[in-house]
């Protein structure tokens, strides 16, 4: 059998963006409807609480970060797995893994997710990678002027500015 990778080279150009596209379709034909993760979601969704002054109606604290969220900023996390989808044994795992049970399941705010997601695939804690991924977030802009406005000498390097940024947000 030939793979389609190869078969149509000139719609994915390589395996890895073949099974991301299977990947996608999957979480948006699975996941994305799940019903499951649908009544979770609205089970788990309360009023504000007393003094909120934000638009939303209802949402819940982020299982995360503890903060009060409002339904549109929560998504559905799986507190437990990172499912792969990198060849064709992977499909029915990757599948069992997004029809999981509401005991795996709980609400975070959508950056804390993006957090959580880079922590799981780097084997880093949840505080490592919110340090990470705001110092990248910082070097994509100017990171020269933000050092300079710490009282810092910007490094000569991006690297070395990059680690000057980790480290001041680690508080070093």
């Amino acid at each position: 059998m030939s793979n389609p990778w190869e078969l149509y080279p000139h719609i994915w150009k390589t395996k890895a963006s073949f099974f991301s596209y299977v990947r996608g379709g999957l979480r948006r034909a699975l996941w994305e409807k799940y019903p499951v993760k649908l009544e979770f979601k609205k089970e788990q969704l309360k009023p504000p609480p007393i003094g909120y002054e934000g638009r939303a109606k209802s949402g819940t604290k982020c299982a995360l970060t503890g903060e009060w969220t409002g339904n549109s900023k929560l998504e559905v996390d799986h507190i437990e797995g990172n499912a792969s989808l990198n060849d064709w044994d992977d499909i029915l795992p990757f599948v069992q893994h997004l029809c999981t049970v509401k005991d795996n399941m709980q609400l975070v705010e959508k950056e804390a997710h993006k957090i959580k997601s880079y922590a799981d695939k780097h084997g880093l804690t949840f505080e490592e990678a919110k340090v990470i991924k705001e110092a990248i977030s910082i070097c994509k802009g100017d990171e020269k002027e933000w050092l300079i406005s710490k009282g810092f000498i910007p490094e000569g390097n991006a690297k070395k500015r990059r680690t000057q940024v980790e480290d001041y947000l680690r508080g070093m």
